[in-house]
């Protein structure tokens, strides 16, 4: 996934550093002050992120007025993906032992017939589960496949339950999520993601899956749980009175949980595992859907900004959209301007500069270090450990991906890849290490030795972690891909 930066944002980027250079000249206070403004603001939300987390208290069935059996549309898009995942998904999803509810499988800007044609085939042969739809092009993202799939739903729908085209679910997913439903008649109920894989990637699990611990169980104080997309468990009727799912932006499910919010309907989540599925395959894919995160999200936050809800909702969908987003644009871009400053203007010291890169750094890195280790108590420190470097070795995409969302323009939904790869050598994360190298190598000859030895320790801690998650990817004998034998077996427990 590439999210498209046109000329009038990198004209932007560009004289924005400018501005700041030529400031730093000028007039170095203002950059001392934008730096604590920065510092401070970056603190605050450390501190922010590890009080939201705080665990919350699961609920007691409240509301038993529910239908018995209401009928359910399981809607699954897909769009250029390995047929036989799809076909295993289906089988999956047939052996559901609820006995009132419907599959749509849409196929949307699939561009060769080999990848969506044996999936119709398949579905043809369930004529009373399975409605399969094939569109050559229909625009909107996946939230159009979504919508689209609201147009042929069975009349008697009463419920929505997106999956993913690479999730299994467990047999009786539509009870446990109507269980979780009528608690407080929620309009939407989201399920955590979890994957199958083998140990070998077991950082990059327990990364994924801080965001549910530290963020979504945090939207219960309020019920106000932003959706992610696939095991998201939503009333027709409220997915009806907003619209549907919102088409312009690339977190089509985050988007929606606003549009819920904003028409004071209630949301939670559940940490029961219904379904898990498949991480994508290589560093690059990671790094690709990271950015989308990111990009789509800070679109979401431009959206509330502007909308009319609660303060807690307000700042409970807040704190779920800054989740894959950091502010170490600040101190990455303060590298490089101290680099060109300590060439161009010899004569003046700019020592500050290097104080906060690293005072920022560190704040960034312990707070993350107490989140992801907090979010994984239940297991041993070894697991959030492991989080934590995987969390770090992908802070530059998280640093950089939103900024373009602040300008409007060009963007475009690439999916995350299902199929077979393999990262190679130059998919390494290198861009904060490089960074940070420089700016120790140029400390030390101007025999800063102090301000050097912190950059150092900060070179250090993102290179082992940029080199620890190629080598949760390398390639090796027991490697979950996407093949038959990995689809047709159930779920089993962690």
């Amino acid at each position: 996934m590439k999210v498209l930066i046109n000329k009038r944002q990198i004209i932007f980027g560009l004289i924005g550093f400018g501005l700041a250079l030529y400031y730093s000249l000028v007039v170095p206070a203002l950059l001392y002050i934008f730096l604590i403004i920065t510092t401070l603001l970056m603190l605050g939300l450390a501190v922010l992120r590890i009080l939201y987390s705080r665990k919350v208290e699961d609920i007691q069935n409240m509301n038993n007025d529910a239908d018995e059996f209401p009928f359910v549309s399981i809607h699954i898009a897909i769009c250029n993906e390995p047929p036989e995942m799809v076909i295993n998904t289906l089988k999956n999803a047939l052996a559901i032992t609820y006995p009132n509810y419907e599959i749509i499988v849409l196929d949307n800007n699939t561009k060769f017939e080999k990848l969506w044609k044996p999936v119709e085939s398949f579905c043809k042969s369930y004529p009373d589960k399975i409605k399969f739809e094939h569109i050559e092009k229909l625009s909107g993202f996946k939230a159009g496949a979504l919508n689209r799939c609201l147009k042929i739903i069975h009349c008697e729908t009463r419920y929505i339950f997106t999956i993913d085209a690479d999730y299994l679910v467990e047999p009786d997913c539509i009870y446990t999520a109507l269980n979780e439903s009528i608690k407080k008649d929620f309009a939407l109920v989201q399920f955590p993601q979890f994957y199958v894989s083998n140990q070998s990637k077991r950082g990059i699990l327990k990364e994924l899956e801080h965001f549910f611990t530290s963020y979504a169980n945090g939207g219960n104080k309020s019920f106000s749980t932003l959706p992610t997309g696939t095991l998201s468990f939503i009333k027709l009727e409220a997915l009806q009175k907003v619209g549907g799912w919102p088409e312009r932006s690339l977190t089509e499910d985050a988007r929606l949980g606003l549009d819920l919010l904003r028409e004071n309907f209630k949301t939670r989540f559940s940490n029961k595992c219904i379904g898990r599925g498949v991480i994508p395959g290589t560093i690059e894919d990671l790094k690709k859907q990271r950015n989308r995160w990111v990009y789509g999200n800070a679109q979401c936050i431009l959206d509330l900004i502007k909308m009319r809800m609660s303060g807690r909702c307000k700042f409970s969908a807040f704190m779920q959209l800054i989740a894959w987003i950091n502010l170490l644009a600040i101190p990455i871009l303060s590298c490089l301007l101290y680099i060109i400053l300590s060439f161009i203007q010899k004569e003046k010291d700019y020592d500050l500069i290097p104080f906060f890169i690293s005072l920022q750094f560190g704040i960034f890195i312990i707070g993350k270090f107490i989140l992801l280790v907090k979010s994984t108590n239940k297991e041993s420190f070894d697991s959030g450990l492991r989080a934590f470097f995987i969390h770090l070795a992908l802070s530059f995409e998280m640093a950089f991906a939103f900024w373009p969302a602040l300008v409007s323009g060009s963007q475009n939904f690439v999916r995350t890849s299902k199929f077979k790869a393999v990262s190679s050598l130059s998919s390494i994360p290198l861009g904060i290490p490089l960074i940070l190298v420089s700016l120790t190598a140029l400390l030390s000859y101007q025999d800063k030795d102090l301000l050097a030895g912190c950059c150092f320790i900060l070179f250090s801690l993102f290179l082992i972690s940029s080199l620890y998650i190629f080598h949760e990817y390398k390639p090796d004998e027991k490697k979950v891909t996407i093949n038959n034998a990995t689809y047709e077996n159930r779920i089993t427990g962690s």
